[in-house]
């Protein structure tokens, strides 16, 4: 959007005064009638019609909890009503957001606020949107919430350079990319987190809390050496200010590292005192890491039956870590339902207001009409009950395709876990070298079908149609595979790739074609450097998987079951598959699916 100057400086310095009215208005509550009364006149007297509608949005804000109908409405019309007045409208979208999502758990609502209002600053811009990065951190908090973490770095970023405290900004990007498993820049936010905590002369507990989340990124790095002291940095600014769940998160990897260090009694106290703090702070999600410690600490004890005892209450805190988070998905999904039910009742009451006008109007006038009318009304009726039925048949199958992913996730895919949990156990009880070899055989095969049933799952998720996801997929895949082998992997996504749609059969083929693919180049052949590139040539999408390693005979090659399965995958959704080797140069992929709409 392109302003004049002038235009820009009126914006600029109204901005601020009303950035500047809201913080007096949020601070001074039992004082806001009188406010809104000199504020009005003010605005009359002036004629400043933006501060005006601010003082509407102002007074919504007062009486939202007493009419959410009201609400309702208002953040229907937002857009409408203050289209003219961009950093009112930001501060309307918050207010409503906000309220939703802290308020009234509304999270379709909240999120709907939240698109609307980073559109705003997108168009916008810091220089209009006075309070640009408390927006852009409410929302990037709440993209956190839902784990969608990389849109929460992204508005993160966005946030960041405009904010002048940036301690949170940095220190949730390094959370997110720690939950990404990206470990290296998680530490280089988290340490920007620190820095800025310094820099700020913010309360030192603010320093301590990152520089113990570099210490964690540590532990995952298995660099034990350098998390410890960070850890016990964290550890005793917990302490500090008796923040018992901080506590908590630092106790449980120190007393890991302890177990490593064969330093018993350290780590029983710290594990004591870790279970004391999550008892004491309710924080029960932190069982899920506080079990796999505590299991080990009597392995070495070698007390094998409390150890299993632990390891099954692993299991339980994983399930019921992902039943909280899969019940605020499932209460999205089902505000998501009621929102598009009451739009199509609104719609199905506005289409009957005018249709019973215009039979009013063909009985006085055209009677003789009245026959044919009534044919039309029933045929419209008979297509809208039509309609309802496609409706539900579809609803139907989309939520047995949702059940089949969840029943699979909790019952299938715990008990695979339990299986892989026992016979490692067992494995490290075992003296015969030869059970050890038939237990690891059987080990790896329950890892293998749990991570082949994580596919499947993914694979009929009908929240993961979009090239988006499948590309998000991918990209763990292979980093995962590569970084351990020490391959350089590169990743070339053309423009508007990641906006393609794809049905489940095609999602399932590329993706697992892909994974076939890259497991081959990993471990056969000896390559450094692997390239994945998916680009759109006309109306098809092709994928190519290039490694510079030795290669091999096709003929020989094509015998394996690896291959024969990528062909038929490719056959399956009428794809052109073809493999390229040679010796001492490497191999060379090329699938090509047809990505047009058909009827």
């Amino acid at each position: 959007m392109s302003l004049s100057a002038q235009e820009q400086f009126a914006i600029n310095q109204n901005g601020q005064m009303l950035d500047s009215l809201r913080k007096e208005y949020l601070n001074k509550y039992d004082q806001r009638e009188q406010l809104e009364e000199a504020w009005y006149k003010l605005g009359s007297k002036t004629n400043n019609k933006e501060l005006l509608v601010f003082l509407e949005v102002m007074k919504l804000s007062r009486i939202k909890k007493e009419a959410p109908r009201q609400v309702d409405k208002f953040s229907e019309e937002i857009g409408k009503m203050y289209k003219d007045y961009p950093n009112v409208q930001a501060m309307a979208y918050q207010m409503v957001g906000y309220h939703y999502f802290v308020g009234e758990f509304n999270y379709e609502r909240a999120f709907a606020a939240y698109v609307n209002l980073e559109k705003l600053l997108d168009v916008y811009g810091p220089k209009v949107i006075g309070n640009y990065a408390d927006y852009c951190a409410e929302i990037a908090s709440a993209y956190y919430k839902f784990r969608n973490y990389k849109k929460a770095i992204e508005m993160g970023k966005k946030g960041v350079v405009q904010a002048s405290h940036q301690w949170d900004f940095y220190n949730t990007i390094g959370l997110c990319f720690r939950e990404l498993h990206q470990l290296d820049s998680a530490i280089y936010y988290l340490q920007k987190a620190v820095d800025a905590a310094v820099t700020k002369k913010a309360s030192d507990i603010y320093r301590t809390i990152s520089l113990g989340n570099i210490g964690y990124c540590y532990y995952l790095k298995k660099d034990y050496t350098n998390a410890k002291p960070l850890l016990q940095a964290d550890l005793q600014g917990a302490i500090r200010i008796d923040d018992k769940g901080l506590a908590a998160g630092s106790e449980i990897p120190l007393a890991d590292i302890y177990l490593k260090e064969k330093n018993l009694p350290k780590a029983k106290q710290l594990l004591e005192s870790a279970r004391s703090h999550i008892a004491a702070s309710n924080q029960l999600d932190r069982l899920e890491k506080y079990y796999p410690v505590q299991s080990h600490y009597y392995q070495l004890l070698g007390n094998m039956q409390q150890s299993l005892a632990y390891r099954d209450s692993v299991i339980g805190a994983i399930k019921r870590n992902d039943s909280i988070f899969n019940s605020l998905l499932v209460l999205r999904v089902q505000q998501r339902t009621d929102m598009e039910k009451l739009a199509e009742e609104r719609g199905k009451l506005e289409n009957y207001k005018k249709l019973s006008q215009t039979r009013i109007i063909a009985v006085i006038i055209f009677f003789i009409l009245l026959l044919l009318i009534f044919l039309l009304i029933r045929r419209y009726r008979g297509r809208i009950e039509k309609d309802r039925k496609q409706i539900e048949e579809l609803n139907r199958i989309m939520e047995l395709r949702q059940r089949l992913s969840a029943d699979m996730h909790d019952d299938i895919g715990s008990t695979l876990s339990s299986i892989s949990l026992y016979t490692h156990s067992l494995l490290m009880q075992s003296d015969n070298v030869v059970d050890k070899g038939v237990l690891e055989k059987i080990k790896q095969n329950a890892q293998s079908v749990q991570e082949n049933l994580g596919d499947i799952i993914w694979s009929v998720n009908p929240n993961m149609d979009s090239m988006g996801q499948i590309i998000s997929r991918m990209r763990a895949f292979g980093a995962d595979m590569t970084e351990h082998a020490g391959i350089t992997l590169q990743f070339e996504i053309a423009e508007g790739v990641t906006e393609l749609p794809l049905n489940m059969l095609a999602r399932k083929n590329v993706y697992l074609i892909y994974k076939e693919a890259v497991n081959n180049a990993v471990k056969y052949s000896g390559c450094s450097q692997l390239k994945v590139s998916l680009q759109l040539n006309a109306e098809c999408l092709v994928m190519r998987i290039v490694d510079n390693g030795k290669g091999f005979d096709a003929n020989i090659a094509s015998q394996g079951n690896g291959l024969r399965n990528m062909r038929r995958r490719a056959e399956e959704i009428n794809g052109e598959l073809l493999m390229n080797s040679t010796k001492d140069v490497g191999t060379n992929i090329f699938l090509k699916i047809d990505t047009t709409p058909h009827s």
